[in-house]
C-alpha cells in the first residue's frame, strides 16, 4: 500500500465579522486564540481572512499566518453575510483550507470544507428584545444553522453551553467548551495599542479628574457599550443612591447605547457631576484606567463568558459583579455579586466593597488565584485538538510538526497578506491546488493589503 504523505494541516480563520474597536469581546478573542495558536507554534499554516475595516489588524508576527483581505464591509452586516455563506466556500477552496474556523457565530452553511464555529452566548435569546426583530431572528437562524451543519461548535463557558444545548437542541457532547483569558500584556503591540485607534474619541476627564495623571480622586470603573443589556442606567441609579456616602466618582468607558438611556439616567438622578463618560479608549489608557480603579463594576444581565471580570482580577482591581449569566463561573471567589435588575442590592453592594478594606484584600488575593484557571495557551491547545478532529477524513491529516518544512508561502517563509477585488472569482483555476495535497497558491512576493 502506498504511503500518502504527510502535510501540516491548512487552518483558515474566518474574521469576516471583525470590527476593529466596535465588536469587544469577540475581538479580544480573536487575538488571544490568534496569539495562543503563535505560541503553541505546532507545524499548522494559518490562513486568516479579514475585512476591508480589518484589513491591518495585527496578527502574531510569524511565517504560518497568511492574511486575505475580501472585498467586502463588516459594516455592511447584509453584503458581510451573504459574502460569508457564498464566496467564502470557494476562497477556502481556492486556499487548500483544510478546516475553516469561523470566529464570531456564524459560519458557512454550505461549503464542502470541514467546519468549526465559535458561538460565544445565545445572546438573541438572552437579551433578544435589545435588537431589531428582524436582526434578531436573522441570527439566530444563521447561528442555528452553523451549529448544525459545523463539525465542531466551540463555547466559552459552561453556562455558554447549557445555553446552545437548550435553545439549539444539540448534544451536549457535540459541545465543547474553551475557556478565555486575559491578553498578556506582552502582546500588546509595540505602540500600546491591541484594537484600532481609528474609533477613538476624546476623552472627557475634568480637570479635577483625570486618572492617568495620578489624580486622587477615587473612582469605580464599569465598561460601557452600545448593548443595552450592559444595564448602565441601572449602575448609575445604584449609584446615585450611595454618592453622598462615598468619595468616589463613576467612570464609564466605552461607547454607549444610542438610545440616550444613560444620559436620561444621569439627568433623573442629578448626578453628572459625579460621573466621568470616556468614550472610546485605546487599549494602552483603558488598561492604565483599570489599574487605578478603586473597584470594577461589571451589572451585566447576559454574560456568555464576562472577560473583562479576569481583566480586572489581572489588574489587581476588585471586582462586583451581577450573578447572571457565565459571571459566577468566570469569577470565582474573587468578586462580590449582586442581582443586576435591583439597584438597592446593587448599591448595598458596591457600598460594602468600597468601605470594608478586608473585603477587597480578600477579593484581589482570591482573584489572583482564579486566574490560574484561564490561559490562551491552554485554549489554543484545546482549540487544535478539536481542528484535528473535525479535519480527520481518513487521509493522514495530522496535527503534527511535518517531517520537511511546508513549500507553502505560509508556513517556513515570510507571511505575506493578499487582496481580492470585488470582480475577482475566488474559484481556482485549473491546476492551481493539486488534488490531495493542498498548498497555498505561490505569490510572486509579498504585498500589502489593499485598503477600503
Amino acid at each position: 500500500m502506498p504511503i500518502t504523505e504527510r502535510h501540516p494541516l491548512r487552518v483558515g480563520l474566518n474574521l469576516l465579522y471583525l470590527l476593529p474597536g466596535i465588536v469587544g469581546g469577540t475581538e479580544t478573542y480573536a487575538a488571544g486564540l490568534l496569539h495562543g495558536l503563535a505560541e503553541v507554534d505546532d507545524g499548522l499554516e494559518y490562513v486568516v481572512f479579514l475585512n476591508q475595516e480589518g484589513a491591518d489588524w495585527p496578527l502574531p508576527e510569524i511565517p504560518a499566518f497568511q492574511r486575505v483581505v475580501c472585498p467586502v464591509r463588516a459594516s455592511s452586516r447584509t453584503r458581510r453575510l451573504l459574502y460569508e455563506q457564498f464566496r467564502l466556500p470557494a476562497l477556502a477552496r481556492r486556499y487548500g483550507i483544510d478546516v475553516l474556523h469561523s470566529l464570531g457565530y456564524v459560519a458557512p452553511v454550505l461549503g464542502s470544507c470541514p467546519g468549526v464555529v465559535t458561538i460565544h452566548d445565545m445572546n438573541t435569546k438572552g437579551h433578544g428584545r435589545s435588537m431589531p426583530l428582524f436582526k434578531r431572528l436573522a441570527l439566530a437562524l444563521l447561528v442555528r444553522f452553523s451549529a448544525q451543519t459545523a463539525s465542531q461548535v466551540i463555547t466559552v463557558s459552561d453556562f455558554s453551553r447549557q445555553e446552545i444545548h437548550r435553545h439549539l437542541g444539540l448534544p451536549l457532547e457535540r459541545i465543547h467548551v474553551v475557556h478565555e483569558a486575559p491578553l498578556p500584556s506582552e502582546w500588546h503591540r509595540p505602540s500600546g495599542l491591541l484594537f484600532s485607534e481609528t474609533a477613538s474619541q476624546p476623552v472627557s476627564w475634568s480637570p479635577s479628574f483625570q486618572p492617568s495623571h495620578q489624580s486622587d480622586t477615587p473612582y469605580i470603573l464599569a465598561f460601557a457599550s452600545q448593548s443595552p443589556h450592559k444595564n448602565i442606567p441601572r449602575l448609575i441609579e445604584a449609584f446615585a443612591r450611595i454618592a453622598t456616602s462615598v468619595p468616589h466618582h463613576l467612570a464609564l468607558a466605552g461607547h454607549l447605547p444610542e438610545d440616550g438611556a444613560v444620559d436620561q439616567a444621569i439627568g433623573r438622578w442629578n448626578i453628572a457631576h459625579r460621573i466621568r463618560l470616556t468614550g472610546y479608549l485605546p487599549r494602552f489608557e483603558l488598561d492604565r484606567l483599570l489599574t487605578q480603579a478603586a473597584l470594577f463594576v461589571f451589572p451585566s444581565l447576559y454574560e456568555g463568558f464576562g472577560l473583562p471580570v479576569l481583566e480586572a482580577q489581572a489588574a489587581e482591581v476588585p471586582v462586583a459583579c451581577a450573578n447572571r449569566g457565565a459571571l459566577p463561573e468566570v469569577a470565582g471567589e474573587g468578586a462580590v455579586f449582586f442581582d443586576p435588575e435591583n439597584a438597592l442590592d446593587m448599591a448595598a453592594t458596591l457600598a460594602h466593597a468600597l468601605t470594608d478594606k478586608d473585603l477587597c484584600a480578600s477579593l484581589v488575593a482570591q482573584g489572583r488565584l482564579n486566574l490560574e484557571r484561564f490561559s490562551w495557551i491552554k485554549a489554543a491547545r484545546q482549540t487544535l485538538s478539536l481542528y484535528a478532529g473535525a479535519a480527520w477524513r481518513g487521509q493522514n491529516r495530522y496535527v503534527t510538526r511535518p517531517n520537511r518544512p511546508s513549500t507553502a508561502p505560509g508556513h517556513g517563509t515570510m507571511a505575506h497578506s493578499i487582496s481580492h477585488t470585488e470582480n475577482e472569482s475566488p474559484e481556482p483555476s485549473a491546476g492551481t491546488l493539486p488534488q490531495g495535497n493542498p498548498v497555498l497558491p505561490r505569490s510572486a512576493g509579498t504585498t500589502r493589503p489593499e485598503h477600503p
